[in-house]
């Protein structure tokens, strides 16, 4: 199986202390074939990483988070600009937009308050055309956790995997498996409209807490 942390924040975003060339090291560390950061309201910041993947000969993916009016969503596969998608518009058109242009719109710890307050909550369960939602998020309460595998599960649609990584220690803690290979966000796009991937925790994390103790 093919492993990706598809949810990880970098100081290029300015709100995690993860350094851009430490990222692949620990990616490989911690067992990860491949990344894919989300930097907060922005496609473009995460730009340095193409050439930082080319030398380290390792996939990294850009994608973005963002901040709907009650909610956030993380969108693969689509350039995401202030100009064409502007924060805080209503969760459902974003969805509709993203997915319109080719991309795919995932609820991100929708069970999680945001520190804008923002919640989505059983809002999910009103959102149509959606293809998966983060049910395993490495940063969210195993209630939050739990609640969101459960509203997935009631939406009839498959789940996600991802750290939520701030800092080195938590990245890849969960991510999501894929049966083939994925280098390309066009790829990636695609195997997340499939629906053949499924949510894990990792358990490095498991065995260095053992060993620490």
């Amino acid at each position: 199986m093919f492993k990706i942390d598809l949810h990880i924040h970098t100081s290029l975003g300015g709100d995690s202390l993860i350094e851009p060339q430490g990222l692949v090291d620990r990616a490989r560390e911690v067992g990860l074939d491949a990344v894919c950061i989300t930097e907060h309201h922005s496609y473009d910041l995460s730009e340095p990483f193409d050439e930082i993947a080319r030398i380290a000969n390792f996939p990294i993916l850009r994608a973005m988070e963002y901040r709907a009016d009650n909610g956030h969503l993380l969108i693969y596969g689509v350039r995401v600009t202030r100009g064409n998608l502007p924060s805080g518009l209503p969760i459902q058109k974003a969805v509709d937009w993203a997915q319109k242009n080719g991309g795919v719109a995932i609820p991100a710890h929708p069970f999680q308050h945001s520190l804008a307050g923002q919640y989505l909550g059983d809002d999910l369960l009103k959102i149509g055309g959606l293809f998966a939602v983060e049910v395993l998020n490495g940063s969210v309460s195993p209630e939050g956790n739990r609640r969101a595998e459960k509203a997935a599960k009631k939406l009839g649609i498959n789940g996600i995997g991802g750290s939520d990584a701030h800092g080195l220690q938590v990245l890849g803690k969960a991510y999501t498996c894929f049966p083939t290979p994925v280098a390309s966000m066009q790829e990636l796009t695609a195997a997340l409209k499939a629906g053949i991937y499924y949510p894990v925790w990792n358990k490095y994390y498991e065995i260095h807490s053992e060993v620490t103790r």
